[in-house]
């Protein structure tokens, strides 16, 4: 069973890289974003346990015993965000424990710089010609992703996607992540709504056009709006997951529509972008801001009520259970083929308690 979260000072110093959206210090860190570790920089890096919360399975069965004393693991994901280190975290862990067994993973945790489908492509054509044992994708775009999965699946490399996007009509292996995007921004929406009175002005960040997440979230804010008559959608526009751009759209919003009562964000970014907007032109708690995940500035604007609520996801589970699945499936073993690891909202009054489990006891004062 997973160790329990370890000194708050460990996790202090880890929160530190999590902030820079970058790995532990011993990875190595190309142009391009890449990133690689191994059973040795995990054994390490391993012990910060940034990103674990309350909503990791702390009944996960761990008893497995891997077939092989080596693995080779190529890990694509959307895009360098500080999201994914909270994801790297569990993958860490998992590889610490796999270390404990006497069991090397080596892995490759590869983003690049902007979201781009069509780099998550070539990612993929390369490490099938580097022969890793299976492919981990969050796919960004599943029209331009999927068919290079099954091309990869064709060619005898077992593919697994991961984190917020599956594409179940594809031939991948397994799915571990969120599996109720459209629910969260229908719990997002609710809140907000509510908040408002049922009544008013809104407007919606929209994230990056295509990605399967911010796309589910989005409709499901739209659904979720059009049960209150009286609220009015002003206008929805794209972010592309910058916070720089949530920022300038929020401001160009404050200007065009003095009444707005209500902001809604899709992706960890833009509820960043929104609340520094409406901070700085000194409109908090006069507008009402919902959005995703647990950026330590999001959960700090929460704290001070500039964001009314976020929706948090277990990205810790992402990670740890992604790699003990990946293990299973290189063995020959059958695994879950879709693993929901859930998301909570997030409010004031638990703002404090989420900085302390993911960011440590030190992150509460600054």
């Amino acid at each position: 069973m997973r160790k329990k979260l370890l000194s708050v000072a460990t996790a202090a110093i880890f929160a530190v890289s999590m902030l820079a959206g970058c790995g532990p210090a011993q990875s190595t860190t190309t142009s391009t974003g890449s990133q690689s570790s191994s059973a040795s920089t995990a054994e390490k890096a391993g012990d910060s346990v940034t990103g674990k919360t309350e909503l990791a399975d702390q009944n996960f069965d761990t008893s497995y015993t891997p077939k092989k004393k080596n693995y080779k693991i190529y890990c694509t994901y959307k895009n360098i965000h500080s999201w994914y280190d909270a994801i790297k975290s569990g993958v860490d862990a998992a590889v610490k424990d796999m270390n404990k067994k006497g069991v090397k993973v080596d892995y490759v945790w590869y983003g690049p710089a902007q979201p781009d489908a069509v780099d998550q492509v070539n990612s993929i054509e390369t490490a099938v010609g580097q022969g890793y044992d299976l492919i981990a994708v969050d796919v960004n775009q599943p029209e331009t992703t999927a068919k290079e999965i099954d091309d990869a699946v064709m060619k005898k490399i077992p593919v697994a996607t991961f984190a917020s996007s599956d594409v179940p009509n594809c031939k991948r292996s397994f799915f571990v992540g969120n599996t109720d995007n459209y629910g969260d921004g229908c719990a997002l929406a609710k809140s907000v709504c509510e908040k408002m009175g049922g009544k008013g002005q809104i407007a919606i960040l929209a994230g990056t056009m295509g990605a399967a997440s911010h796309e589910q979230r989005l409709q499901g804010f739209k659904d979720t709006i059009a049960k209150y008559p009286d609220i009015q959608i002003v206008d929805t526009q794209r972010d592309n997951d910058s916070v720089e751009k949530a920022i300038s759209i929020t401001e160009s919003w404050l200007q065009a529509y003095p009444d707005l009562g209500g902001i809604l964000c899709n992706n960890m970014s833009n509820p960043v972008g929104a609340c520094q907007a409406v901070k700085s032109a000194d409109k908090t708690g006069k507008i009402v801001i919902g959005g995703m995940d647990h950026d330590l500035r999001t959960l700090n604007y929460l704290k001070d009520g500039t964001l009314y609520v976020a929706q948090v996801q277990n990205c810790y589970d992402m990670g740890y259970k992604l790699i003990y699945n990946a293990i299973k499936t290189i063995d020959g073993e059958k695994v879950q083929e879709e693993t929901a690891v859930g998301s909570t909202s997030v409010y004031k009054d638990s703002a404090n308690k989420f900085i302390k489990m993911l960011y440590g006891q030190d992150a509460l004062w600054k």
